[in-house]
């Protein structure tokens, strides 16, 4: 008779983690509605925005998400480059941030469900040190609110 010993269980190597199986369901196109965030960028001491083929499918596929989730916010942080005093820059970036929301307002995405703020020249997303850095932050982010 053969007999087959069971390893002992070493209690201080034991963790509460549970590793859990997930199983994904293939959502059909009408159902995949996903929010795709946006950088709207813009030229030197400018707010207004350019209607570019990017920011045209944004507002599309923005229009179709708030009618499946008319409950969810989007949040619009204006952006600086580093040119500038720091007052006129936050001035600057909360103008971008209001400009974008009257811009989507126009195109059919509701005030209520849009919130705006400026950042002024504190969050770069690339170095200042070159007009290509500057241009990068030079924006306004289009987000979901959490």
């Amino acid at each position: 008779m053969v007999v087959a010993a069971t390893p002992a269980i070493d209690s201080t190597k034991m963790t509460d983690s549970v590793k859990v199986d997930t199983v994904k369901v293939a959502a059909t196109p009408e159902e995949q509605i996903l929010f795709t965030p946006l950088d709207v960028y813009f030229k030197v001491n400018q707010s207004g925005i350019e209607k570019t083929a990017e920011v045209e499918t944004f507002i599309a596929t923005a229009k179709k998400y708030f009618e499946k989730y008319p409950d969810k916010q989007i949040l619009i942080t204006g952006h600086a480059d580093s040119d500038g005093s720091d007052a006129l820059n936050q001035r600057l970036s909360e103008n971008r941030a209001k400009q974008t929301k009257s811009f989507l307002q126009k195109e059919g995405i509701k005030a209520s469900q849009m919130t705006t703020e400026g950042k002024g020249e504190k969050e770069p997303i690339a170095s200042n040190d070159t007009p290509e850095g500057k241009a990068k932050n030079r924006r306004s982010t289009i987000r979901l609110k959490e």
